[in-house]
């Protein structure tokens, strides 16, 4: 079956998503909402990727009874009330992380999703890069025995983007939050959430080295406790002159995996060199991550990335940023403060 998509948004993730749903044999292209400022970006979407409308006019694209999928590939800040909006109207909403970073932009949108019987699905497409779903599926099957250790790596340098004001809106964001962590680092906390499982508590610690007055801080150290019992490591830095990273690394009871390479245990020591595993995408992430909100609309069920896999999310963040202020570990379903042993 096809489903009218409209995309709201002209930047580079929504300029990927109509890549994907313009070759999609499950998505028909209805409209491009894009603000007035860039209607000739809307209308050169138009023209490349076959749009049947342009328009800057959100409010149309919600009346609209022809359109079934609404993606919400909007600056950060207008998420909330873009995708509560159109779960209002009676659409299905995909939204680009991050879905929320209030509290209350999140009971919003869980009200008008419980109401609307929609599926909302949220952007963390890296579920669907081979190379993190492998992890997965090795903690999963248990090939290599139990998870005792999990580390992220997540470092884009955006001091450039930032100073020369690429996206004005990266600096509109809530009191009290490190928008970095809502945007970016999100994406390996999401990695180590979906393979570690729940998040019991954290630790964290942050620092602003270039951009401390621009994003409240730019680089962050946090520690994490598994509800398995597992510990986990995330280092998130928006400044490091490095080369950008973002790996995984883990360590279990048979075993380790460091990227694609696996090392096996043998009685107390590692056994022989690294198995290297081969990594195929031979399906563009965006187009699975689309696949799977077809199969939960048709389904009636949630997608790999729904409502409550966001709001977990959220939950981390928040305990992190309470953390950071208070300088304690934070327990992140209860949030008070835990004295360190």
């Amino acid at each position: 079956m096809k489903y009218n998509v409209a995309v709201v948004g002209t930047g580079y993730m929504a300029r990927k998503h109509c890549e994907a749903l313009a070759v999609h044999q499950n998505a028909r292209l209805m409209t491009i909402c894009s603000t007035e400022k860039s209607r000739r970006t809307g209308e050169e979407f138009q023209s490349r990727y076959g749009f049947a409308k342009c328009t800057t006019n959100y409010s149309s694209v919600l009346s609209d009874p022809n359109v079934d999928i609404v993606f919400v590939c909007s600056p950060d800040n207008s998420h909330g009330e873009q995708v509560s909006g159109a779960l209002e109207a009676g659409k299905h909403v995909f939204s680009e992380k991050p879905l929320a970073r209030a509290d209350a932009d999140f009971q919003m949108i869980r009200k008008q999703l419980e109401s609307s019987g929609k599926v909302l699905q949220v952007g963390m497409n890296c579920r669907f890069r081979e190379q993190y779903a492998i992890p997965k599926q090795v903690v999963s099957s248990g090939e290599l025995g139990s998870l005792r250790f999990l580390r992220g790596t997540y470092i884009v340098n955006t001091v450039t983007s930032v100073r020369s004001g690429e996206k004005t809106w990266w600096l509109d964001y809530p009191a009290g939050i490190f928008p970095f962590l809502h945007g970016g680092g999100i994406h390996c906390l999401d990695l180590l959430r979906w393979i570690g499982g729940s998040v019991e508590s954290v630790f964290a610690r942050s620092t602003g080295f270039e951009l401390g007055a621009e994003l409240a801080a730019d680089t962050f150290s946090i520690s994490m406790r598994f509800v398995g019992g597992a510990l986990g490591e995330l280092l998130v830095s928006a400044s490091a002159f490095r080369p950008n990273d973002f790996s995984l690394e883990l360590w279990l009871s048979g075993g380790s995996m460091l990227g694609t390479k696996v090392f096996r245990q043998q009685h107390d020591s590692v056994c022989g060199p690294a198995e290297d595993i081969r990594v195929e995408q031979q399906i563009m992430d965006l187009s699975l991550q689309f696949v799977d909100m077809v199969r939960a609309i048709e389904a009636r069920s949630q997608p790999l990335n729904s409502f409550a896999e966001a709001y977990a999310n959220f939950k981390v963040l928040q305990a992190i940023h309470q953390s950071i202020f208070s300088g304690q570990a934070v327990d992140v379903n209860n949030p008070v403060l835990i004295e360190e042993n």
